[in-house]
């Protein structure tokens, strides 16, 4: 009898496993579906070894379809009042990801920012981002040009409501997040995946520093040069920015009750011995991303060279950084042959396959 019994209870467990199987194998599968990535695919990344460790989020893991979802919501207008304008617009690839050497972008009122488009590239590596240092992460910085009135004017909000009636990001979130659901935060994520991928650090510079290739006399001269003039005191590291915010001298603000016309970090952190200070940009592809300055006032890289060589203007907050006082007297102000050298030096930094990389490019074209 107890054998009996022992081989019917087999039987049963036997049939509930191979009802079990059945049921899976009869379940739906769709071979184009991607899973929840666990951990960061960092092979999407591709990063030359003179650049800082590729840096990973753990709320934010990247994926191939997660990042090919951020860069069709960087190109789409969508993200607009009135679908007019994307975040392309304003970052154009073959400019270095600025906006088309404007002083200031359009949005879609057609009324005019007040600062300078900045570029795009390696932000990755910025725990201080636009020209305020007002965001830490690229997820909270996407979503702040959606929200500038003067910008996108609308609120990401209602951007996911318009995605929400299209069955293709339908498709795509699904793909990058394992659901369709639909959110700010998970169009945050995005966005943030597909900007830390836009790496730049294929220059002639940089082949240069690989040994790839030789720089030319007067490029390194101008190299020389920007070291011995302290260029690299702010554009240092090799991203050729210390991520910090200077004042570096635009305007005279007297010492006693003067105001900046933009008080720049100083406008975020309320804080006095902040105003007036901007975060510095990268030199890298600068000879791409004309006017500079945070209010484009230089239309040419020569207008920045002779502003520091002989143009900074005290005040409360600057720091004397003019080429005088950082030559430290071993050096004369710059010669018609320095400027000449500064300028080959800095177009070394231009990196051709930033701007012309597919994976970068946009989707809708």
């Amino acid at each position: 009898m107890y054998l009996l019994i022992t081989m019917k209870l087999k039987l049963i467990v036997l049939a509930s496993m191979l009802l079990s199987l059945a049921m899976v194998s009869c379940g739906p599968a769709d071979p184009d579906d991607v899973p929840v990535v666990k951990k960061e695919d960092t092979s999407i990344i591709s990063v030359s070894t003179e650049m800082p460790p590729i840096v990973e989020h753990a709320d934010n893991p990247l994926s191939r379809a997660g990042v090919e979802l951020g860069r069709f919501l960087f190109y789409d207008k969508l993200l607009s009042e009135n679908n007019s304008i994307s975040c392309g617009s304003c970052h154009n690839q073959a400019m270095a990801f600025t906006d088309n050497n404007k002083v200031f972008s359009e949005g879609t009122v057609k009324q005019l920012g007040t600062r300078n488009s900045m570029p795009t590239f390696n932000l990755m590596w910025f725990d201080s981002l636009f020209w305020d240092s007002r965001a830490q992460r690229l997820k909270q910085l996407v979503l702040m040009p959606i929200e500038n009135p003067l910008e996108m004017n609308t609120t990401p909000e209602q951007v996911v409501e318009k995605l929400k009636k299209l069955q293709d990001y339908k498709d795509k979130f699904r793909n990058a997040f394992g659901t369709e659901e639909i959110t700010v935060e998970k169009m945050a994520m995005a966005l943030e995946q597909f900007l830390k991928t836009i790496v730049s650090d294929n220059s002639r510079f940089d082949k240069a520093k690989r040994g790839e290739l030789a720089l030319t006399d007067l490029e390194k001269r101008g190299f020389e040069l920007a070291g011995q003039k302290g260029c690299f005191n702010c554009h240092s590291t090799s991203l050729f920015t210390d991520n910090l915010s200077h004042n570096t001298g635009l305007d005279f603000v007297s010492n006693q009750g003067g105001q900046f016309k933009d008080n720049g970090l100083g406008g975020f952190t309320k804080i006095k011995n902040h105003e007036g200070k901007f975060k510095t940009p990268s030199l890298r592809n600068v000879a791409l991303s004309s006017p500079y300055m945070h209010d484009g006032r230089f239309k040419t890289l020569e207008e920045v060279l002779e502003f520091y060589d002989e143009g900074v203007k005290s005040n409360l907050n600057s720091r004397n950084i003019s080429f005088e006082f950082m030559q430290q007297g071993t050096l004369n102000k710059l010669t018609p042959q320095d400027t000449k050298a500064l300028l080959a030096f800095l177009n070394s930094l231009t990196d051709y396959d930033l701007i012309s990389n597919p994976k970068f490019s946009d989707p809708f074209q």
